[in-house]
């Protein structure tokens, strides 16, 4: 055989051997990673995640964020690249879809979900449902001499008392999506001004505000403090794993929907509409409440036995995440005013 010969068959076989390297194997295209922001617990998106991976051969990457994060990095960074946004309280998804961010997308199984539990033109899709709860440390509470004589707190205002200065704790409404369903939701039950009044009165009582609403419910369990204000699902959360924690929904309190939206801007369309599809499935959706200790939005899904007491009607009914959405900037800015104020 000629030199020149030999040399294009040698290119040849590099070429096909190439490809076949990027592959993987013969009969396999590689598929680029799903990028998904997870607003919720990491080890819960990666359980949902590698469910996913296992059930479609789909690769992900993992960023996850608080509902604050996410909002600066999507809506002041005009962030691009990712994905998916899963989980965390629907007026951030509100926040998206009103700046042109998402894509229109009705998952299958969506049909099967309450209105009140997602957007009516189809821009995001509840996955879970959550309601705020006051928790008590048990242990601490009991050790505390000027606490031990007390009931435990049941309303906000309990919160107030003065034996439990510097004992309490609640998440930041800046960067919390925790902080801001509180806020949110005490403004539309109760108007703007008492809602900034008892915000600013519960953190007058705070050792500190936390950055996100875990750090809140974690602090609550290890004894950082004797009471604190999260969602409840995070509480029963460090029950499960053996700490004592006593948890009370208030009256009309505050709850999120957690839900699954599509950005435009994302590089993989159509594997994100499959994980929207898979968030809803009967066996996503039994998974993740049993793991994240969440109320299921699909019929027929039985939530975990530490919520066989919660009732949604208990609950602000009329609370209006486009309204939460809305008026962030104003509530916001109000906070932050009152903050400053009152140094």
């Amino acid at each position: 055989m000629k030199k020149g010969s030999m040399f294009l068959v040698l290119a040849a076989i590099i070429v096909l051997a190439a490809g076949w390297m990027y592959k993987g194997y013969p009969g396999k295209t590689a598929k680029p990673p799903l990028k998904v922001y997870v607003i919720f617990q990491e080890d819960e998106g990666r359980m949902l995640l590698e469910k996913f991976k296992k059930e479609t051969g789909q690769a992900y990457e993992v960023i996850r964020m608080s509902s604050g994060e996410a909002s600066y990095h999507l809506l002041t960074m005009n962030k691009t690249g990712i994905d998916v946004v899963l989980g965390g309280p629907a007026d951030l998804h509100e926040q998206l879809k009103s700046s042109g961010k998402l894509l229109r997308y009705a998952p299958r199984m969506s049909d099967k979900i309450p209105d009140a539990y997602k957007d009516k033109e189809g821009y995001w899709t509840g996955m879970y449902m959550g309601a705020l709860a006051i928790g008590v440390n048990e242990r601490v509470w009991k050790e505390d001499p000027e606490l031990a004589p007390l009931p435990f707190p049941e309303r906000y205002e309990d919160l107030l008392r003065p034996e439990l200065k510097g004992k309490i704790e609640i998440p930041d409404p800046e960067t919390s999506g925790t902080g801001y369903t509180l806020l949110a939701s005490l403004a539309q039950q109760r108007g703007t001004d008492e809602a900034v009044a008892l915000m600013h009165a519960l953190k007058s009582q705070s050792s500190s505000t936390t950055f996100s609403g875990i750090s809140s419910a974690q602090r609550l369990a290890v004894g950082d403090v004797a009471a604190g204000v999260s969602f409840l699902g995070d509480q029963l959360r460090f029950v499960s794993s053996g700490y004592a924690i006593h948890s009370a929904i208030p009256p009309q309190a505050g709850w999120e929907i957690g839900a699954v939206s599509i950005l435009k801007s994302g590089d993989n369309k159509a594997a994100a509409k499959k994980l929207a599809d898979f968030v809803l499935s009967k066996s996503a959706q039994t998974a993740y409440m049993n793991a994240a200790y969440s109320l299921p939005v699909i019929p027929g899904i039985k939530p975990n036995t530490l919520l066989a007491g919660v009732k949604a009607e208990e609950l602000l009914t009329s609370y209006r995440f486009d309204v939460a959405a809305m008026a962030r900037s104003e509530l916001l800015a109000r906070w932050k005013e009152t903050g400053k104020n009152a140094r």
